[in-house]
């Protein structure tokens, strides 16, 4: 009635005017339309003053890298006679230098300059200094003999106010960029002002055309849904009821058979016997377990899939070995009844695929005990194929069949046949379950082709994907002799303690017993042992805590295995355990191989040497520093742009290359150093450095800087100059691969 109601009071879909919607939707497009106009005018705008400023800086930066290398090649060609070609060479470089002068003198970007207080002084003085150097150069021509010692002076002048004036200019369009962020900064608020008002308009706009059918609408989807939702609940509700009357049902069920055989043969143990009964009555209780645990595992892992903690654990497997040792767990329960079990592997499947070993086997196991279970005579026949992309198991047998009914429901959980097999045969009903949806986690498919009276065929359909052998050394047989051993056990149930301590008796431990934590931490106190034992769940202080405590003690608690012992079940309590410093993990109920496998693992194979930490020496303290300062290159790349940058960061890379193999030629001989050629390591060195710092590259400036000081002291060998270089060669290579990493990724992120 409620919804009769709501659909009546829904309102019509035109309820404002036609042309009071028409002219809002004109005024947001007219709106938005200016803002667009606006935002190009003053991108362009922005877009010229970055060039000119950026042409600005490049110019600069040439004069002053002009400067430099004339200075450079000035140094490398007198080093012996004087060549007229390199005459000519050194005055063609100074033509091209003075001529960057021209560029800076002249358009747009003297106009820039003159804005620049000290940049302008400075190219006055740097053009004052090339009219100096002019008489000076010469072709060979009209001037014999260079005046090498003068232009070395006035050169070495001139490289100074280049770099004075390239540091005024960087610093002017830093504050520039600097002022120009602020500004955005409020362009930008003001823009997302004028975006959230537009905003608000288009959606008013979007309100008013949509409300009307979304009013109308929501009555109807009401309804609608509350009918679904009532008959999902009320078939959810049924299917439950009925799922737990019978999983309630079996399970009991299956559990009094078993316990009704541990129960029954420990009273008949009670009482006088022989030696052949009591053998007898033990067997009994054994396989009764073994059953309870087996269903207990069934149903976990049935839990485990349903739940999605489901992991595969991918591997090269050699097929044939796994696939025979499952085979040979049947073969004594087969020949009791009379079967014959056999295995056909197709020569075109290979020896190693990869695949989860254990989930396969857990596929395998299930499959076959099945078939067996279900066939009073004849064969079962294992049969492996496989295709390109394909790997097929098939399991044969000659038993009872199926009709098409019980095979639609054969693959559901707690699902058996029919009652008279529950009743003969026992089980949970969950082992095809769980071997169906393993087969559907490793991208495969499971299925039965059966009739009745003439078997069965139980398939299994896996991807196909080769792997490589694996040269693994045969696991060692575990030990069964532990005698000197001893052993901390934690635990605070009798029973467990009780089965625990005679288990590890058998083996030849010597076995001390805490009942709770506090126990443990005062037994330690007192005797050192080989192994701890620790149960996770302990009346006082739980197990994982305990164990941060003992490691916390150090000496021999830090290094001594610690084994944790629980019932299981539980999602996430393995990676608690080793978090907390446990060494390995096992899980109730224990057997004598299992103990053994795990202190043949830890006692003997694991290795934990025990090192006080070491502090970093001076180099470790070196290969701290930072390889490049991102912050100088960001402030860079917005005061230059990307392109600058990247182009900037090419020139360095060449220019590093120069100096390490100029450096190389000084210290290629194993004899003192001149004081000449020990002054040009060190100007070098100086060079490199101020380089580097300028492109942000710090490990490399500091490696420069020690070559330099090694360079000024006296008392410095030829083995500290080549040392040096190694490093600083490393360092090189190690930069340069950074700085391209930079941009690679930073600098177009940006």
């Amino acid at each position: 009635m409620s919804v009769s109601r709501s659909i009546s009071r829904a309102p019509r879909l035109l309820r404002y005017p036609r042309r009071f919607k028409v002219v809002a939707m004109i005024t947001v497009l007219l709106f938005a339309a200016a803002l667009v106009v606006a935002g190009l005018g003053a991108w362009r705008q922005d877009n010229l003053t970055q060039s000119l400023r950026e042409d600005t800086a490049w110019v600069a930066y040439k004069l002053d890298r002009d400067a430099i290398q004339l200075f450079n090649h000035l140094l490398a060609t007198t080093r012996g006679p004087l060549s007229p070609s390199d005459q000519d060479d050194l005055n063609l470089r100074f033509e091209l230098l003075y001529s960057r002068i021209m560029l800076l003198q002249e358009g747009e970007v003297s106009l820039l300059l003159e804005n620049i207080s000290m940049a302008k002084a400075l190219l006055a003085q740097i053009q004052q200094q090339l009219d100096t150097l002019d008489p000076m150069f010469e072709p060979y021509a009209s001037l014999t003999q260079l005046p090498i010692t003068e232009l070395e002076e006035e050169l070495l002048v001139l490289t100074r106010l280049t770099e004075r004036f390239v540091i005024a200019i960087n610093g002017y369009l830093a504050e520039s960029a600097t002022e120009e962020r602020v500004l955005l900064s409020v362009l930008y608020k003001l823009l997302m002002s004028l975006l959230v008002g537009m905003s608000l308009a288009v959606l008013l706009v979007i309100v008013f055309l949509v409300r009307e059918m979304r009013e109308s609408a929501a009555a109807r989807r009401e309804q609608e849904q509350l009918s679904r939702q009532l008959e999902v609940t009320a078939t959810q509700a049924q299917a439950a009821n009925h799922a737990k009357s019978d999983f309630l049902a079996m399970v009991s069920h299956e559990i009094r058979t078993p316990l009704n055989g541990v129960i029954g043969m420990s009273e008949l143990l009670r009482e006088p016997s022989s030696l052949a009964q009591v053998e007898d009555y033990a067997r009994t209780i054994h396989d009764s377990a073994n059953q309870l645990l087996a269903m207990i595992n069934e149903i976990l892992d049935f839990s485990k899939i349903e739940a999605g903690h489901l992991t595969l654990e991918t591997s090269p497997t050699a097929l044939k070995p796994l696939v025979d040792s499952v085979i040979s767990l049947f073969e004594p329960r087969a020949k009791a009844k009379g079967l014959q079990l056999t295995l056909y592997i197709d020569p075109l499947v290979p020896g190693w695929v990869m695949i989860d070993a254990s989930r396969l086997r857990q596929i395998l196991l299930n499959l076959i005990a099945n078939a067996i279970k279900f066939t009073d005579h004849g064969e079962v026949n294992i049969c492996i194929y496989s295709t390109v992309k394909c790997l097929s198991f098939d399991v044969r047998d000659t038993g009872c069949g199926l009709n098409e009914e019980q095979q639609a429901s054969l693959f559901e959980p707690f699902q058996q046949a029919d009652e008279s097999v529950a009743r003969r045969f026992g089980g949970t009903g969950l082992g095809l379950a769980i071997c169906k949806r393993l087969s559907e986690a490793m991208q495969g498919r499971l299925g039965v082709r059966s009739t009745p009276g003439q078997g069965s065929t139980f398939w299994c359909e896996l991807p196909l994907v080769e792997a490589s052998p694996v040269n693994a050394p045969l696991p060692s047989e575990p030990m069964l002799d532990f005698a000197g051993i001893s052993l901390l056990l934690v635990e605070d149930n009798a029973v467990n303690r009780k089965v625990a301590t005679g288990l590890l008796s058998r083996l030849g431990c010597d076995v001390v017993c805490a009942e709770n934590g506090q126990d443990a931490l005062d037994m330690v106190q007192a005797q050192q042992v080989h192994l701890i034992f620790m149960d996770i769940q302990l009346p006082d202080i739980d197990g994982i805590t305990v164990t941060k405590r003992l490691r916390s003690q150090g000496g021999w608690l830090a290094d001594v295995p610690i084994v944790a012992m629980t019932a299981g079940g539980v999602e996430g309590v393995r990676q608690r355990c080793l978090a907390a410093g446990m060494s390995d993990y096992i899980t109730k109920p224990l057997s004598l191989l299992t103990l053994s496998n795990v202190l043949s693992l830890q006692l003997f194979t694991v290795s934990r040497p025990y090192a006080l930490p070491v502090l970093p020496s001076d180099l470790e303290q070196h290969e701290l520093q930072p390889l490049i300062n991102r912050e100088t290159l960001e402030t860079l790349a917005v005061s230059l742009g990307a392109e600058s940058v990247d182009q900037l960061i090419m020139l360095y890379h060449q220019q590093v290359s120069d100096y390490v193999a100029q450096l190389a030629a000084y210290l290629r001989s194993t004899a003192l150093l001149t004081a000449e050629q020990t002054k040009q390591v060190a100007r070098l060195a100086h060079q490199l450095r101020g380089e580097s710092l300028g492109v942000g590259a710090e490990r490399l400036a500091a490696e420069a800087k020690r070559l330099e000081i090694i360079a000024s002291s006296s008392d410095s060998s030829p083995q500290d100059f080549n040392e040096t270089l190694s490093l600083l060669r490393q360092t090189a290579s190690r930069t340069h691969a950074a700085l391209e990493k930079w941009r690679r990724d930073d600098s177009t992120e940006e």
